[in-house]
C-alpha cells in the first residue's frame, strides 16, 4: 500500500508550549517525496517525488503539478539514445537533486531516468518553458545517492555560478562491468556549467584535467561513496559524505570533503575525516553522518565556539554503525556542531603537514598515494589528504 506522505507548517503555540499544524499538503498517489525547496524570495514551495514535480503556495497550496514518469528506459541506454534490440521497460523517474537557480530565476529538477537527467524550468510556474537537457548527471536508480547546490566556480568566480555535484557510483546487479560504460562517464565529484550554451556539461576541461573527480577504475565498484550533503562557505565548496575508511577496509567513517572554487582542475580537492563523539556511556564513536545543514550561530553558540554571530556553522547528525552492517546507521544517534572556522584550520593544518613531509599524499581509490615530501614552493598542487 502506498504510504500517505505529509507536509507540515508549523506554528509554535508559545503559550501551552506545543506545536500546532495549520497546513498540510499530501498526495496519497505517490509513493514518496525526495526533496523540498524554499524559495527565499518568494516563499513558494518545491516539491520533487516520485514522478512528479509539485509547486505549492507559501501556505502549502497545490498551485501545479507535472508528473515526469514512469518513462520507457533501460541501463543499457544512453541519456540520448538506446541501441536496437535493447529491452526497455517502464521505469520509475525519482527524484535525485532539486536545486533554485537564483541568478536566472530557475528551477533545476534531476531525476534517474535516462542515465540520470536533468531539466530546467521557471520558477514562477515550473510547466512553464521546461528544458530538458540529455546530459547523465545524477544517480539513475532509486537508492545511489546524490547531492547537487550552486555556488560559484570557473571560469570567472565568484561571477560565475556552477552547479557541484557528487554522485555515488552504479552499476546494476548481474551487469558486472558489462553495463557500466556510461556510468564510468560520470565523476563523482564535479562542476557543471550553468551557461546556457553548455548547461550541465563539466564546466572547465582539459586533456586529462578539468573541474571534476573520478574514483579510479580499480575501486569504483567496491569503493561506493555516499554523498549526504553539499554547502559553499568562504570561498570552498564542500561535501559530506560516509565511506569506507580505506579502499580494502570494511569500517565506514564520515569525511569532508573540500574543493577551492577557484581551481580549474581539481588540484585543491582534500578529504579529511569527521568525527562525532560523546564521553557519555563509556564513550561512543558516530561514525555515520545522516544529514546536515549550515547556518549562522546564534550569539550564545558563537561564544561558546570562540566565532563571531556572521560566521558559519555546520550542523550534523550522526549515527552509529549497526554491529552487523557497518554501513548501515543503528538507533542510536547524535547531533554535532562545528565551525567552519575550525574546519578551515584542520583542512591547513593537513597541507601543512604535506609540505612540511608528514602523511600521505593521494588517496587510493582516486590515485596511487605517496608519501609527503618537504617543500618550500606555495603552488597549488593535488593534495588529497586523509590522516
Amino acid at each position: 500500500m502506498k504510504r500517505q506522505l505529509l507536509i507540515f507548517l508549523l506554528t509554535l503555540a508559545l503559550a501551552s508550549a506545543s506545536s500546532v499544524i495549520v497546513r498540510t499538503f499530501s498526495d496519497n498517489e505517490v509513493e514518496r517525496f525526495n526533496h523540498l525547496v524554499v524559495d527565499k524570495n518568494t516563499g513558494r514551495v518545491y516539491i520533487g517525488a516520485v514522478n512528479r514535480l509539485y509547486q505549492l503556495s507559501p501556505a502549502l497550496d497545490l498551485v501545479i503539478a507535472e508528473k515526469t514518469g514512469p518513462e520507457y528506459d533501460a541501463f543499457e541506454c544512453s541519456a540520448s539514445e538506446c541501441s536496437a534490440g535493447v529491452q526497455k521497460k517502464l521505469t520509475d523517474n525519482v527524484n535525485k537533486a532539486l536545486v533554485i537557480d537564483y541568478t536566472t530565476t530557475r528551477l533545476i529538477a534531476c531525476g534517474s531516468l535516462f542515465q540520470g537527467i536533468c531539466s530546467v524550468r521557471n520558477l514562477h510556474n515550473i510547466s512553464d518553458g521546461t528544458q530538458e537537457v540529455r546530459e547523465a548527471v545524477v544517480a539513475n536508480n532509486a537508492t545511489a545517492s546524490t547531492v547537487a547546490f550552486i555556488a560559484p566556480g570557473p571560469p570567472n568566480p565568484p561571477v560565475t555560478q556552477v552547479m557541484y555535484v557528487g554522485v555515488t557510483y552504479t552499476v546494476p546487479e548481474g551487469f558486472g562491468t558489462s553495463g557500466s560504460s556510461y556510468r564510468s562517464e560520470i565523476p563523482a565529484v564535479s562542476s557543471r556549467s550553468l551557461d546556457k550554451d553548455k548547461m550541465f556539461q563539466i564546466a572547465q576541461m582539459a586533456v586529462t584535467t578539468g573541474t571534476r573527480m573520478f574514483v579510479n577504475s580499480l575501486a569504483r565498484e567496491r569503493y561506493l561513496i555516499n554523498y549526504v550533503y553539499g554547502f559553499s562557505s568562504e570561498g570552498f565548496s564542500y561535501f559530506l559524505t560516509t565511506q569506507m575508511k580505506h579502499s580494502i577496509s570494511s569500517q565506514y567513517v564520515s569525511k569532508l570533503v573540500r574543493v577551492c572554487q577557484d581551481d580549474e582542475n581539481y588540484y585543491s580537492y582534500t578529504e579529511i575525516p569527521i568525527d562525532c563523539t560523546s564521553d557519555l556511556q563509556g564513550g561512543r564513536n558516530y561514525n555515520l553522518v545522516q544529514a546536515a545543514y549550515v547556518a549562522k550561530p546564534g550569539s550564545d553558540l558563537a561564544s561558546d565556539l570562540g566565532i563571531t554571530a556572521q560566521d558559519d556553522v555546520l550542523y550534523a547528525v550522526f549515527s552509529e554503525s549497526d554491529p552487523s552492517h557497518s554501513n548501515q546507521p543503528s538507533d542510536l544517534s547524535a547531533l554535532c556542531v562545528y565551525s567552519l572556522k575550525a574546519i578551515r584550520r584542520k583542512f591547513m593544518q593537513n597541507i601543512r603537514n604535506c609540505f612540511n613531509g608528514s602523511g600521505q599524499r593521494g588517496l587510493d581509490f582516486i590515485s596511487t598515494s605517496y608519501a609527503c615530501v618537504p617543500t618550500v614552493s606555495c603552488l597549488f598542487f593535488h593534495i588529497t589528504i586523509s590522516l
